[in-house]
Formats: structure tokens, sequence, C-alpha cells
């Protein structure tokens, strides 16, 4: 069974694994090997805690080389000062007010589920993660409160499960491949799936050819901004489509994982993005199938 947060909680209770998963964060772009420390001693004590670790699910071995798991990004990146793949802690300034006001609208809705300190924690932390990668600051909020609000769903769906399954569409930068993907099932199945999407390295936003086609089809609003990926969505998905996005996604035990070898739409002219819509709305028809879902 995998470990559960309250574990890793306690994994990472020695101040030195804390110092040695920040050593991880510094390197998740290729990896952080032992073997680059010069101290023998250092380096076999390294290897201890990393070993821990990946016991918790908190680090992952990749050829060779140490990165971080969605959960060690989600529960200690923003302590360490690592949010996603900007290490910047952004002030949130004059967004502090309202800010306020959207976490005490989460607690409400989450009483009894969530304890407000994680309503807080969440908020905090959305708003940081769409900041590290925003271009326009005047929508965060917003942005945040959605952000917010679905994660939060999701983390409190692990705990309390719904009757609706859970499909969760993953790529790299999540503009194109898996905003389709969603589209294309909330159009199909509407309310009797609660669909999802996430980028393991998302955009600014959608790409917008893309955005243009699936609006030509009728579908444009259904489309979302793209969103980083979490551990609690994973964890709270039945089903993780992945297309492309490669060991950036996180493998959590539970889901059923499928990978569909679509090719990435972003900055391709419009006739090739109606291809790969057209492929994408045959794989979503047969998964609807698997998962016994009625369409509309």
């Amino acid at each position: 069974m995998w470990p559960d947060t309250l574990t890793q909680v306690a994994v990472m209770a020695d101040p030195e694994r804390l110092h040695v998963l920040s050593l991880v964060l510094d390197h998740s772009d290729a990896g952080f090997a032992p073997e680059s420390l010069t101290d023998a001693g250092e380096r076999d004590a390294v290897r201890r805690h990393l070993d821990a670790m990946e016991g918790a699910g908190l680090v992952q071995l990749v050829e060779g080389r140490y990165r971080p798991t969605g959960a060690a990004l989600v529960h200690f990146g923003a302590p360490l000062g690592h949010s996603g793949s900007d290490h910047v802690r952004i002030d949130v300034g004059e967004h502090e007010r309202i800010l306020g006001t959207i976490t005490e609208e989460l607690v409400a809705r989450h009483h009894g589920t969530l304890a407000p300190e994680t309503v807080h924690a969440f908020v905090l932390e959305s708003y940081q993660l769409l900041a590290s990668r925003a271009t326009v600051r005047r929508h965060l909020p917003q942005l945040t409160a959605r952000f917010a609000a679905d994660r939060l769903s999701a983390l409190a769906s692990i705990q309390l499960p719904g009757p609706a399954a859970d499909v969760l569409f993953v790529c790299v930068r999540n503009a194109g491949r898996s905003q389709i993907a969603a589209a294309l099932m909330r159009s199909a199945a509407g309310e009797s799936v609660r669909i999802r999407t996430a980028g393991s390295a998302p955009a600014a936003q959608v790409d917008p050819v893309v955005g243009a086609e699936l609006t030509r089809l009728g579908v444009g609003q259904l489309t979302e901004f793209p969103r980083p990926l979490t551990d609690e969505v994973v964890r709270a998905s039945a089903v993780v489509v992945t297309m492309g996005c490669g060991d950036a996604c996180p493998v959590i035990p539970g889901p059923r994982y499928v990978d569909w070898e679509v090719p990435d739409p972003v900055g391709r002219p419009a006739h090739e993005v109606r291809g790969i819509i057209s492929d994408i709305r045959d794989r979503v028809g047969a998964l609807l199938v698997e998962l016994g879902v009625a369409t509309g």
C-alpha cells in the first residue's frame, strides 16, 4: 500500500532529510546523484536518507538519479522554497485579502471533512504554483479559487468517495492533448464522470489553435486553464490517462493507468490539430465504453 501523508511527514521529521530533499529539488531537472558529493561519509548518509524517502514515496530513482515525486512537491516543496519547477516563493501581496475570502468559502464547503489548516495551506500553495508561471497577475485569485477547489475536492473524495468515476488526463504542458480529451469527454459524458486535467510542466495558457478548433466543434467553453500536476488529484482518480509526460507523471498504486501515444498538437497548423482531435475523440469514446458510462 502506498504510504499516506502522515507516514511521509513522519519520515521527514528528521531535519537532515529536509536538507537531502532540498538537494533533490534543486536538481529536479537533471536528477540528483549522491556520487556528486565529495565526502564519502556524507554520501553514505545521504543514500540512507534517500532510501527512507524512496520507501515513503517522496523520491524516485530514475536512471541512477533521484527525482522528487508529486507528493514531495505538494507536501514539502513550498516549505523548502520549491513550488513545482520554480524555486522562488512569491509574495501574495495585494491578493492577501481575496485569498482569505477564498479560504473562508472553501473551509465552509469542506466543514467536517477537511481541517481549516489544510484548506488554508492548499489555497496558498495553489496560488504559489500558478503565480510561478503567470505572466499576468490580475486573474490569479480567480484561477487560484478554481484550482484550489479542484484540488480540495480531489482530496476530500479520497476520504469520502462519491458515486462518479474520476478520470485524470495528463500531458506535459496541459495546453493541448489533455485539454482536448477533457473537453470531449465532458461533452459526451456530462456529469457522469468527474474529469480533471493537469500538466507535468504546465504552460501559461491553452494553445490558441487548439482552443479555436475546440470552439469550432462547440466544446471550447469546456476547456480550462493549464494546471500543475499534484499528488492528490492522481490519488483521487480511478483512471489516469497519460499523453507523453513520461517519468514526470507520478505512478501511485490504485488508479488504472492508460498511456495514449498521441502527437502533441501545440504549435501545429489547424488541419493537423483536427486530425489529432479526431484521434482523441475515438479514444475518449472507447474509454467511456470501457467504463460503462452512457453518453448523450
